[in-house]
């Protein structure tokens, strides 16, 4: 019996996960999904009985690494990503696991096989020092952070810098950007989840699932209902951007860094 805990903000790629974990191994439970990092931290610091996390490494309001720094974390952990492989090599010799996404039934049986068998051992020294540093440094080097997007326009594309756009948003599929000069450009990129994985997390923040901001083009940020934080941005976008009460710290530590 293997209980389950499953923090991922991709609500397919959590059910698609889930799917497969029960196929390999019927007999386990699975705790509601986690979507963020506040709604983890306040559900690990309960009671539970989770043998197992599989902890995205990007989620909607930071970084999975925070939940390790504040203490949130004392179980097994297989992290999922989309990065390098090479960089995910290198973490494989260590006690716990890292999948690549998409992830693949061969590599998710290696991943929980490698847990059963430590679990049997007995082997529970996942959160040592070191096992912390190696987990550091390993996100240090999978990071890879551009500088410059090119951006498709008539025959032709565009190098432009991250850092001149004031925000990206999606809309009907469609993820576009607005420069800080009020120009818009339409992006190759699918979903913000996709644009987020490569652009500097302490120059942009995920406000919402619609909008990912500069913080040079941040202007003010005002109480709204609910406690709700209400961001006005230049250029001002049409729609009001709105950051969820449950965000809110997240955001004022991002606003304050």
């Amino acid at each position: 019996m293997m209980n389950v805990l499953i923090i991922e903000d991709e609500p397919n790629a959590a059910r698609q996960l889930m799917e497969m974990i029960a196929l390999y191994r019927p007999s386990t439970s699975f705790a509601p999904v986690i979507d963020s990092l506040d709604a983890a931290s306040a559900y690990l610091n309960t009671d539970h009985t989770i043998d197992l996390i599989f902890l995205d490494i990007h989620l909607s309001d930071g970084h999975a690494f925070d939940l390790f720094e504040n203490g949130a974390i004392n179980h097994p952990v297989i992290f999922s990503t989309a990065y390098d492989h090479y960089a995910i090599r290198a973490f494989e010799v260590n006690s716990l696991d890292y999948l690549l996404k998409p992830i693949s039934e061969e590599r998710l049986q290696k991943a929980i096989d490698k847990f059963e068998n430590q679990r049997a051992l007995q082997q529970q020294d996942y959160l040592t020092p070191a096992y912390l540093e190696r987990i550091q440094k390993l996100l240090a080097v999978s990071t890879h952070y551009k500088e410059t997007l090119l951006i498709p326009y008539r025959d032709r594309l565009l190098p432009l810098q991250i850092k001149d756009f004031a925000w990206f948003e999606i809309r009907n599929s469609v993820v576009s950007g607005t420069m800080l000069d009020g120009t818009v450009h339409i992006l190759e990129e699918r979903s913000l989840d996709e644009l987020a994985k490569y652009i500097y997390p302490s120059q942009f923040y995920r406000a919402n699932r619609q909008f990912l901001i500069n913080r040079a083009a941040l202007k003010e940020v005002h109480q709204y209902f609910n406690g709700k934080l209400l961001l006005k941005i230049h250029p001002e976008p049409k729609e009001k951007i709105i950051v969820s009460r449950e965000k809110t710290r997240h955001f004022k530590t991002w606003v304050t860094a």
